[in-house]
């Protein structure tokens, strides 16, 4: 018998302990793979592990979810209805990469869908009465899933089995208005993670709509989304009458070790140790180019999205980078974040800067520091109206980043309630 750290005000007394076996059923699954599964038709739709694992979370509202149908219909006309999931039964993920193997969901909103457990899942039935949403939340919580950690089997693929739950224990408060409580409590939580989700998805495609509308296409002289008060076509000019290239070095060692900057495709300019945890500069840093605040930055180093490198503005405090990056100063005229908002997608990026540049042996690039400059790019022609641009991007990163803050703190605190309101 036992009490939970955090509980719900109005309710006392220990919970209840019993035996894995003693309150949930197994039921049947299937080992079909994603190969036999689609999302266009079919009469039964099937649960993947893969999908317990990343894309579902402890409940599993089929009503509101896209599942794949089993499209072979001679597999399909072949299950029994030991194999239907009914509201309430719990899916488990018996296989995964790293410790989140055990990872399950509570089924609920099937209404007269015809759902079932496919390949690496442990499908279970509630024996009695629960409320509904309980046991999606505690068979997921630290409380649970500690105890499978011992038994899990395998290196590179960890695994569990029925016979390691059935080694299992579980508990649960006697009144159902309790369980009822935590539920409604965890799912609220849910709720409010959802819609910062939805938030922030809704401001990222935003962003990458207007960084596309809010500058000319090809052909074009003026971009289709503008802000009041600028008019006139913009200018199609080289880099080169932009900025010019920065050769300062740290000759004199003014710079040292913490003061090595690093470029992120997310983060803009950064520093080194604070950033990475770590320096990775040489034995010396003497030949390092300085990097001053409001200077541009090429990085040589190829990314996924931008095989090519990246263009950055540093916003921050001075410092110095290696050799394989290129420094620029703007011009008078010239606004450095409006640069940076510009190159910023990797369609625009990758095609100004490849036809500059060659790959060399090690996937470094071949490029000479003035010929980075060579391409030509559009430019509103009052300073202006770039300082607009930047501010309206800047604006928008801020907005991204303090949403991204307050998920990570709901997170923090659903997790904190699935380690501390179970026993």
């Amino acid at each position: 018998m036992a009490k939970p750290k955090i509980r719900i005000k109005g309710f006392e007394g220990d919970w209840r302990c019993v035996a894995f076996s003693n309150a949930f059923l197994f039921l049947k699954n299937n080992s079909l793979s994603r190969a036999d599964l689609n999302y266009d038709y079919g009469v039964v739709k099937n649960v993947h592990y893969g999908d317990v694992l990343i894309k579902f979370g402890e409940i599993l509202d089929v009503s509101n979810s896209i599942l794949p149908f089993i499209s072979n219909k001679e597999i399909a006309d072949k299950l029994s209805k030991d194999h239907y999931l009914e509201n309430g039964d719990i899916v488990f993920a018996d296989a995964a990469e790293d410790n989140t193997v055990g990872k399950c969901t509570e089924m609920q909103g099937l209404n007269d869908v015809k759902v079932v457990s496919g390949l690496h899942t442990i499908p279970c039935r509630p024996i009695q009465q629960y409320e509904r949403g309980y046991w999606g939340y505690y068979l997921n919580s630290s409380s649970f899933h500690d105890q499978l950690l011992p038994m899990i089997q395998g290196t590179k693929v960890s695994g569990i089995s029925k016979v390691n739950l059935i080694s299992t224990t579980i508990s649960y408060p006697n009144d159902i208005n309790e369980q009822k409580s935590i539920a409604d409590y965890l799912k609220s939580i849910d709720s409010i993670i959802q819609t910062a989700t939805k938030k922030i998805s809704s401001l990222k495609q935003m962003k990458q709509a207007c960084l596309v509308s809010m500058f000319p296409q090809a052909g074009e002289t003026t971009p289709r989304i503008r802000f009041k008060g600028f008019e006139g076509e913009w200018m199609y000019v080289e880099l080169s009458e932009c900025l010019t290239v920065c050769k300062d070095r740290n000759i004199s060692e003014s710079y040292n070790k913490n003061d090595v900057l690093s470029v992120s495709d997310d983060y803009g300019v950064v520093n080194q140790i604070e950033f990475l945890g770590r320096s990775y500069a040489g034995k010396s840093v003497a030949n390092y180019r300085i990097l001053k605040q409001g200077d541009i930055v090429y990085t040589k180093s190829p990314l996924k999205a931008k095989p090519f490198g990246i263009i950055k503005v540093n916003n921050g405090r001075n410092g110095i980078v290696s050799t394989l990056y290129a420094v620029y100063t703007p011009m008078d005229w010239v606004s450095a974040n409006y640069l940076s908002c510009y190159f910023e997608p990797a369609f625009r990026m990758n095609k100004y800067i490849h036809p500059l540049v060659n790959k060399g042996a090690k996937n470094d690039m071949k490029v000479s520091d003035e010929n980075v400059l060579k391409g030509k790019i559009y430019f509103p022609k009052g300073i202006a109206e770039q300082q607009r641009i930047a501010s309206f991007f800047r604006s928008l990163d801020t907005q991204i980043s303090l949403q991204e803050q307050r998920l990570e703190k709901l997170k923090q605190i659903k997790s904190s309630c699935l380690d501390k309101m179970f026993v």
